[in-house]
């Protein structure tokens, strides 16, 4: 299935299908895409703009506006991922960018069970025996403490066993402290 849609090119973070999450935008450009995104039905393409603006293969969440309350330094937009989306091309309109993209599949679950991540809050885990592997590893790489381009990398990925590998991956990885040097 393909889809035109207004595109939202967030600083500093990837949206996963099966995740909610409520942003806080003030940059005229993004209150405009929203407007826009409003008159389809609330559906959107979030996409990290750091990729974004390399213009190389991206992949974007196709999310559903479900909320948005004005607020005095821009506004609270509530959204819900709902599929992974391949970026075609931009179109420049009169009312803002569009851009043209492709439904990324979800591959079946081939694995055995569905991996445990004893990191993760205590709230999420039930999930894990209510959701399918593909939408239970989505909302695991959103609770974790992986980076964005490994946050990026699983949005890419339509097949949760790969996505699974991962995720395992990632969590593996040592983080480095953060840095309290002012320079």
């Amino acid at each position: 299935m393909e889809h035109t849609l207004a595109c939202l090119p967030i600083p500093h973070f990837v949206l996963l299908p099966a995740c909610t999450a409520t942003l806080h935008l003030g940059p005229p450009e993004l209150l405009r895409q929203v407007e826009l995104a409003g008159r389809n039905r609330g559906l959107a393409c979030l996409v990290e703009a750091h990729h974004y603006q390399q213009g190389r293969g991206l992949t974007g969440c196709l999310a559903q506006i479900t909320r948005v309350v004005r607020q005095p330094t821009g506004w609270n937009v509530s959204f819900r991922g709902l599929q992974r989306l391949a970026l075609m091309y931009e179109l420049q309109t009169d009312l803002g960018p569009l851009v043209h993209c492709r439904q990324l599949l979800e591959m079946p679950w081939l694995s055995g069970d569905v991996p445990q991540f004893p990191e993760l809050p205590e709230h999420i885990q039930p999930f894990r025996e209510r959701l399918g592997p593909g939408p239970w590893l989505d909302i695991a790489a959103l609770q974790l403490p992986i980076s964005l381009e490994q946050r990026q990398s699983l949005l890419a990925e339509p097949d949760p066993n790969r996505r699974a590998q991962l995720l395992r991956e990632a969590t593996r990885l040592p983080r480095p402290a953060p840095s309290c040097n002012p320079n």
